[in-house]
């Protein structure tokens, strides 16, 4: 269908569409509308009505804000470029028609109808009109729009989720209140469609740090009006609309971040690999052959974000690696924040003592600006404490030869960047020559043995004790839960809560023995650089390992037990030969560094600041390859 002909259509339906529902009990305001231009596909939903010239036909449109009486007569010109230039959403079609938003000053001082005049004959409008402040202009927001019958459309296009990685699309909201589900399918088999709203600021959030900026979440946080699933099936069939947004997304939005929707995870916040996703498919992970496993649990976060460049930001959470691994597999920047800096309620919680809200971007820069914005922190540097960069010999080497030379070359540009030398320290080794006083001379492997099963475990477990209540009292069975979730729950039926405290103790008298003898952060600023894991090839179709009981003892562990933040940062790729594409592929290698509790803005600014000096990139692409 060509782009005239469509708009043409499009007209005569909500012609139709309109005489019918102003006849109907139903308002106007809650109908909505699609169309399409050229592939793009849109969503039109009511704003407000306008009282416009009695001519003005049914068609798309654009609302521009007439600027001071001084400005450059080609000031419309100039405008629409720059909206071209920054936005996915504005099209020259909307350029049908133009109302612009003028004060009575404008529209008498001629610079209106000159700057409308001084077009271009490919944008001129075919009609325009000025609508003042007072007559509703006043909450107009700028950009694309349909008109039909004297009613004003915001537009939004609609992406396809191609990668299957969203839970939920949400409706655009034009006013606050609850959220609700877009329930829009996309035009790729099985996919939901994502209505996207334009980049163009709004006027009226000026002043908002996070304006035009779009992100999705995973799905345990909840938002007001949406049913949260926690990547379960069993879990959705009890869940309701939540009555609250939690804090760590509300501030978002606050901020004028605009909530796309939500994100799949693995089932209950465990790890879930693709063969074990039985009751939702898992996230396609672009990068390489396009099946590789996205890893978990926030693994539909990784996969977004490395995924469309029609999303900003994503969150997840850590609670033991279930941000940073999917960092690894997707390659993207990613920070798990320092423990508690952000409430975590009004969301599912996994182990409470360990759970961190995580941010995901394609661009360190972003990272740096919109956690500022979700902390409202500015920029901070480490200039208190000298830096020290620690090396682990306890996680180091891993066994992937290619991921430890990125990994090496990376340490070196750190070292030159901060003019130290990184320290290679054993904790084991330390723990030996100063123990504790609580740990009565144990080794540290013999102190820490069972510690993960007895805490970790055990919360995992009893987090979930008034959903699996209910669910029975419900249904009279038991829910169905993946494999891993399975394993954790059968070792935690036989732990006591005197055992539970015991380990809840050790982990406290582990972190503050890391606190003052590995990143001694009385006296330095220590830098821990950690390799999340051994980089693979990890194919969708294949099964993985049996679980197995987690270790308190693991790189992995040494940021939630500590409650720090920890950064990462793709450095390079690997390649492989892929049994599936025949061709050569690569893969992400992405490292971790951890700094002490409470300088996530500083540890952002360090990293950017390795990669700036060293002239890495500070940015990946979205698709198969990060840097090319």
């Amino acid at each position: 269908m060509g782009d005239s002909l469509a708009v043409q259509q499009l007209t005569h339906q909500l012609d139709r569409m309109g005489n019918h529902v102003l006849a109907a009990p139903v308002p106007i305001l809650q109908q909505r509308s699609f169309f399409q231009l050229g592939d793009a596909f849109y969503l039109a939903t009511p704003v407000t009505e306008l009282t416009l010239p009695p001519k003005s036909p049914s068609s798309l449109a654009t609302v521009f804000y007439c600027p001071p009486t001084d400005q450059d007569p080609s000031w419309l010109h100039q405008q629409i470029q720059t909206w071209l230039e920054i936005d996915d959403v504005f099209h020259s079609k909307f350029l049908a028609g133009v109302v612009v938003v003028a004060d009575d000053t404008c529209t008498r001082s001629g610079l209106l109808a000159t700057s409308i005049d001084r077009l271009p004959d490919a944008l001129k409008p075919t009609w325009w009109a000025s609508v003042t402040p007072d007559n509703g202009g006043g909450q107009l927001r700028q950009g694309p729009h349909m008109i039909s019958n004297g009613i004003l459309h915001a537009v939004y296009r609609v992406y396809d989720d191609v990668h299957a990685a969203f839970v939920v699309a949400t409706e655009p909201r034009l006013t606050t209140g609850p959220f609700s589900n877009l329930r829009v399918s996309g035009d790729f088999y099985s996919s939901l469609g994502i209505a996207v709203p334009s980049r163009i600021p709004r006027v009226q959030a000026d002043s908002k740090r996070l304006r035009g900026v779009r992100f999705a979440i995973k799905d345990i946080f909840e938002v007001e009006g949406l049913r949260v699933t926690a990547g379960d099936r069993a879990f959705y069939s009890l869940s309701k609309p939540a009555t609250a947004t939690c804090p760590a997304i509300k501030r978002l939005i606050d901020a004028g971040a605009e909530l796309l929707g939500t994100l799949k995870l693995g089932s209950l916040i465990a790890r879930e690999e693709p063969t074990e996703s039985v009751d939702y498919q898992a996230s396609f992970n672009p990068r390489g052959d396009g099946y590789q496993s996205a890893w978990s649990s926030s693994g539909g976060s990784g996969a977004a974000i490395a995924s469309y460049d029609w999303l900003d930001f994503t969150l997840g959470t850590d609670t033991t690696g279930s941000s940073r691994r999917p960092a690894m597999a997707n390659g993207a920047f990613q920070i798990r924040l320092t423990h508690g800096v952000i409430s975590l309620d009004n969301s599912v919680p996994s182990f409470p003592r360990f759970d961190s809200p995580a941010m995901y971007t394609r661009s360190i820069l972003s990272l740096e600006k919109w956690v500022g914005a979700w902390l409202d922190q500015p920029t901070a540097t480490y200039s208190d404490d000298p830096i020290s960069l620690i090396y682990p010999v306890d996680f180091f080497p891993v066994a992937n030869a290619e991921q430890m030379k990125l990994i090496d070359a990376f340490i070196v540009d750190m070292e030159a960047t901060f003019g130290v030398k990184v320290e290679k320290v054993s904790i084991a080794d330390t723990w030996q020559a100063s123990p504790p006083t609580e740990a009565n001379h144990a080794p540290i492997k013999e102190y820490l043995k069972d510690v993960a099963v007895n805490t970790f475990v055990y919360d995992v477990y009893h987090t979930m004790d008034k959903f699996r209540e209910e669910y029975h009292e419900k249904f009279d069975r038991e829910p169905y839960v993946n494999p891993v979730t399975r394993f954790r729950w059968d070792l935690a039926k036989s732990i006591t809560s005197a055992e539970h405290e015991e380990g809840m103790r050790r982990l406290e008298v582990y972190k503050e023995w890391l606190l003052e003898h590995i990143l001694q952060t009385s006296k330095k600023n220590a830098l821990v650089v950690l390799p999340i894991t051994s980089q693979e090839v990890d194919y969708k179709e294949d099964p993985p390992a049996p679980p197995t009981a987690p270790s308190a003892f693991d790189g992995i562990w040494l940021a939630p037990v500590m409650g720090a933040p920890e950064i990462s940062v793709p450095i390079g790729e690997m390649k492989y030969h892929s049994r599936l594409s025949q061709r050569d592929e690569y893969l992400p290698i992405v490292v971790s560094v951890l700094g002490k509790p409470g300088s996530d803005m500083a540890l952002i600014n360090a990293m950017k600041t390795v990669l700036q000096k060293s002239g890495r990139p500070c940015e990946v692409k979205t698709g198969r390859r990060m840097f090319v």
